[in-house]
C-alpha cells in the first residue's frame, strides 16, 4: 500500500510540474514579446510574468522553502519587474546552501556563447551567488560551475562563459535541463534582485539597465553619498586644522583641493539627475574611491607631521631636498603604494631594530614617499653594523631591494577592499627605483643570520640615497639570539612547486600559443630547476609536487644533497587515484598505479630517502569514492608498507566512523579540522594534518595576495601551536599566467591571477 501512494505521489508531483511549465511557457511567450524589442539576445527569463516566478522550486521539489522568490517592481533592468531572493542570515544548525532551480523554458542554448543576467545586491554585506547549469544527462553538481561576488548595495552583470564551460564540461548545449542556484552561509539577512536573463551571441554586446533602474539604484547610494557629504566637510575641517599646525607640501595641498572640487561635483551631478547609466551602476565603486582618497590624503598630511618632528635630525646636513619622508612597516605590512590609510600603517622612528635567531631570516619595510616631485635612482642602503665588542654582522646577509607590486583587475570570489596595485614580489634583481611624488614606495630589507654569527646586538645606520646620493639616515640595530633555528622546517610540509598555468578568461586562446614559447614562464624556469630547489629549501619548502604531471618524478638528486646538508623534507612518490572493483579494471590500476610508484619506491630506499617519503591521492574524493579509496589504500600500503598514505578525502571523521581504514594520513581543510577527533585518530596510529587552498575564506586565514601577509605566520606559528596539525599542505605554488617572468618594476606586468579567477 505504501509503494502504491508513493508512486500516485511521484505522479501528482509530475503532473504539477508539467502544468507549471505549461503555465510558464504561455506566460514567457508574452512576456518575450513585451520587451523583445528592447531586448539583446534570446531571453531566458524577464520575470514579466508570476509563471516565471512559479516555476522555481527548492531541489528534486516543487516548493520553495525556508526563502522567498518574489516577483517585484523593483530594480528591473529590463521591462518592469525583477525577481527578488531573500534568505536569512545562516546561523549554525541551518542548511548552508540555500538554493532554488528550475527547467529554463529555452532548453537549446546551442549557438551561444554566453548566459547574461543582472543581479542587485540591497544588502550591506558582501554576498555570494553560485549556479550550476546542466543537461538532462548530467547530475547538477557535475555541471557548468560559476560563482558571482555580489558587493554591498551593487550592481553586478553576470556573465557566464557557456560554449567554453559546456565544453570543458562535457554537456550538450541542446539539452539544458537545470539551472541551480545557491548561496553559501550568508554573513548577513540577502536580498538580491536578478533580471533580464539572456542568451548572447559571440559579437552580441552586453546590454546596460534600462532606464527606470536609476531612480532605484541611486536611492540605494543614500546612505553612501552621505557618508561621502560628511568627509568632504571633515576633510575641509582637518585640513584647516592641520595647516595651521604646520607647513604642508604644495603638492598635497593642490591634491586637497582637487578632492574637495570633485567630491562636490559628483555630488551635484547625482542629485541633478545628470549621470549617464554607465555611471549609475559605478556609482558605489565612485563613491568608495572618492572617501579612499580623502582617507589617502589625511594619511599623508599625518605623516607628514609626525615625520617633521624628526626631519631635522634625519636629514644628512647639505640634502637639498625637504620633502621626502620615510618610515618604517613590519614585513607583515601589505603597503598599498597609491592607496590606503597610510598614517595607520607606517611607522615614523629615528631608529629601526629588528631580532632573530641564528639561521633564521626576518625582514622590515622602509616606505619612501616624496611630495612634490618625483624621486630618480632610489635605493636603500646599510652600513656596517658592529657590537660593543667590535664583531660586525655579515654585511652579506642583510639586502635592501624594491618591493614589487601586481594589478589587480576585479573583486575576486573571496573579496577585497581594493582593486589596483597590490605588494607582491620581491625584486631581488633590482637595487633601485623611481617613485612618483604621492607614492609610498616599500623597500625590503632581509636579514639573514649565519649559524656561526655571534649572539648580541649589532648597530649602524640605515641611508635612504637618490641617485647614490643619502637624503635620509636612520639608526638601525639587529639583535641576534644566542640560538638557532632548526635547518628544516620542524613541521612536516606538503606543497606542490611544478609551474603550469591555468588559461583563464580573456587570455586562453593566447595562453594555448604562449605554452609554445620558450620564454613563456612555465617553461622557461626549467633551464633553473636547481637554483629553483636551492630557494625553495632556503623557506622550508622542499622541491616536490602532490601531483604527477608529464615529465614529473622526484628531484632524487637534489633530495640526496638536501638529507646530507639536514635540510630535507618530506616529498611525494606519486599520486593515486581510487582503485575500481572489477578485476579487469583493478587489475589495469595496479600495473599503471603501483608499477608506476614502485621504481621511484626502489630509488628512494637506495638512496636512504624512504624515511620522507609519502603516497598521496584521492584528492579531496566524497563518500561515493571511499569504496575505492579504501582498496586503493590497502593495496598501496601492501606494497609499500614503510611509507605513509594521505589524503585529503572528505571524511571529517579521520577514519574512525567510515569503512576506510587504511589510511596514515587525513588531511582536512582547517575549517573541518577537529581537534578532539584529531586526538582520537592518532590514538588509532593515525596522523591527522590540514590544508588550505582556494578556499577558505575570511575569517579562516589564507595566502591570496589580497589579505594580511601575517595570516601565514598566524597559520604556520600560533595556529599550528594551539591545534597541532600533524602537517601543512598546500595543493600548489606556482600556477602562474603570466606572459613573461618579471624582468621590470617596481609596477610590473605580472598577471597575479592563478586558479580562476583567484
Amino acid at each position: 500500500m505504501r509503494n502504491v501512494l508513493q508512486c500516485i505521489l511521484a505522479i501528482v508531483c509530475v503532473v504539477t510540474v508539467v502544468l507549471q511549465n505549461i503555465t510558464f511557457a504561455i506566460g514567457q511567450a508574452e512576456a518575450v514579446g513585451q520587451v523583445r524589442s528592447a531586448s539583446v539576445g534570446k531571453v531566458v527569463f524577464d520575470f514579466e510574468t508570476e509563471a516565471e516566478i512559479k516555476c522555481w522550486h527548492d531541489e528534486h521539489k516543487t516548493t520553495i522553502s525556508g526563502k522567498t522568490l518574489k516577483r517585484v517592481r523593483k530594480f528591473a533592468t529590463s521591462g518592469h519587474y525583477s525577481m527578488e531572493f531573500c534568505t536569512p542570515k545562516w546561523k549554525k544548525g541551518m542548511p548552508q546552501w540555500p538554493a532554488f532551480e528550475c527547467v529554463p523554458p529555452v532548453r537549446d542554448w546551442s549557438g551561444y556563447d554566453r548566459l547574461v543576467f543582472d543581479v542587485t545586491n540591497v544588502s550591506p554585506e558582501r554576498q555570494m551567488l553560485l549556479m550550476f547549469i546542466s543537461d538532462s544527462h548530467t547530475k547538477t553538481r557535475k555541471g557548468l560551475h560559476h560563482r558571482a561576488a555580489l558587493e554591498p548595495l551593487s550592481y553586478t552583470q553576470v556573465v557566464v562563459d557557456i560554449a567554453d564551460g559546456f565544453r570543458a564540461k562535457g554537456i550538450d548545449s541542446s539539452d539544458i535541463n537545470v539551472i541551480h542556484f545557491f548561496t553559501t552561509r550568508p554573513p548577513a539577512d540577502m536580498c538580491v534582485y536578478i533580471d533580464r536573463m539572456i542568451l548572447l551571441k559571440k559579437g552580441d554586446k552586453l546590454p546596460l539597465p534600462n532606464e527606470g533602474y536609476k531612480r532605484d539604484f541611486i536611492k540605494l547610494q543614500a546612505k553612501a553619498l552621505e557618508k561621502l557629504k560628511e568627509r568632504i566637510a571633515a576633510n575641509k575641517k582637518w585640513v584647516d586644522d592641520i595647516r595651521s599646525k604646520s607647513d604642508l607640501p604644495n603638492w598635497l595641498i593642490r591634491e586637497y583641493s582637487n578632492l574637495q572640487r570633485g567630491g562636490v561635483k559628483l555630488l551635484n551631478i547625482v542629485s541633478g539627475g545628470e549621470l549617464s547609466m554607465r555611471s549609475v551602476i559605478e556609482l558605489p565603486n565612485m563613491i568608495r574611491e572618492k572617501i579612499s582618497s580623502f582617507e589617502r590624503a589625511e594619511g599623508l598630511g599625518n605623516l607628514w607631521q609626525r615625520f617633521s618632528a624628526i626631519a631635522q635630525s634625519a636629514r644628512p646636513s647639505g640634502v637639498a631636498r625637504s620633502d621626502v619622508i620615510a618610515g618604517f612597516a613590519t614585513s607583515m605590512q601589505k603597503i598599498l603604494p597609491k592607496q590606503g590609510k597610510l598614517d595607520d600603517e607606517i611607522k615614523i622612528a629615528r631608529t629601526i631594530s629588528i631580532s632573530l635567531a641564528k639561521r633564521e631570516k626576518e625582514a622590515f619595510q622602509v616606505v619612501v614617499i616624496p611630495y612634490n616631485s618625483d624621486l630618480s635612482s632610489v635605493s636603500v642602503k646599510v652600513g656596517r653594523l658592529v657590537n660593543d665588542k667590535g664583531v660586525s654582522f655579515e654585511g652579506k646577509n642583510i639586502r635592501a631591494v624594491p618591493m614589487g607590486y601586481v594589478k589587480t583587475k576585479t573583486v575576486p570570489p573571496y573579496g577585497s577592499s581594493y582593486v589596483g596595485w597590490w605588494p607582491d614580489p620581491i625584486l631581488d634583481f633590482m637595487k633601485e627605483a623611481d617613485v612618483a611624488k604621492g607614492v609610498a614606495q616599500a623597500f625590503w630589507v632581509r636579514v639573514c643570520a649565519d649559524a656561526g654569527q655571534q649572539g648580541g646586538v649589532y648597530r649602524g645606520t640605515l641611508t635612504v640615497c637618490e641617485e647614490g646620493k643619502p637624503i635620509l639616515q636612520f639608526a638601525m640595530s639587529v639583535r641576534v639570539y644566542d640560538f638557532s633555528v632548526p635547518a628544516r622546517s620542524p613541521l612536516p610540509l606538503a606543497i606542490t612547486f611544478c609551474p603550469h598555468d591555468h588559461p583563464i578568461a580573456g587570455t586562453k586562446s593566447y595562453q594555448y600559443k604562449w605554452r609554445k614559447e620558450p620564454e613563456y614562464p612555465i617553461n622557461i624556469w626549467k633551464k633553473h630547476k636547481r637554483q629553483w630547489a636551492e630557494f625553495l629549501s632556503d623557506y622550508y619548502i622542499t622541491f616536490d609536487s602532490l601531483y604527477e604531471y608529464p615529465g614529473w618524478s622526484p628531484y632524487f638528486e637534489m633530495l640526496k644533497e638536501l638529507k646530507e646538508e639536514g635540510r630535507l623534507g618530506r616529498f611525494s612518490l606519486g599520486y593515486f587515484s581510487p582503485a575500481p572493483a572489477e578485476s579487469s579494471k583493478l587489475k589495469h590500476w595496479r600495473e599503471k598505479v603501483i608499477g608506476r610508484i614502485k621504481s621511484r619506491y626502489e630509488r628512494a630506499k637506495s638512496d636512504g630517502l624512504i624515511d620522507y617519503a609519502y603516497i598521496y591521492g584521492c584528492d579531496e574524493c566524497t563518500s561515493d569514492k571511499f569504496a575505492g579509496l579504501e582498496r586503493a589504500a590497502k593495496l598501496l600500503k601492501q606494497a609499500f608498507p614503510d611509507v605513509m598514505v594521505m589524503t585529503t578525502s572528505y571524511d571529517l571523521s579521520y577514519g574512525l566512523e567510515s569503512s576506510v581504514k587504511s589510511i596514515d594520513a587525513w588531511c582536512p581543510l582547517i575549517v573541518n579540522y577537529d581537534k578532539n577527533k584529531a586526538d582520537k585518530a592518532r590514538l588509532a596510529g593515525k596522523q591527522v594534518w590540514w590544508y588550505i587552498c582556494c578556499s577558505p575564506h575570511h575569517p579562516y586565514p589564507n595566502m591570496f595576495v589580497e589579505y594580511p601577509a601575517i595570516e601565514g605566520r598566524l597559520l604556520m606559528g600560533a595556529m599550528t601551536a594551539k591545534y597541532r596539525p600533524d602537517g601543512f599542505l598546500y595543493y600548489q605554488i606556482s600556477i602562474w599566467n603570466s606572459h613573461r617572468p618579471i624582468t621590470s618594476g617596481p609596477f610590473t606586468d605580472w598577471d597575479p591571477r592563478s586558479w580562476s579567477n583567484y
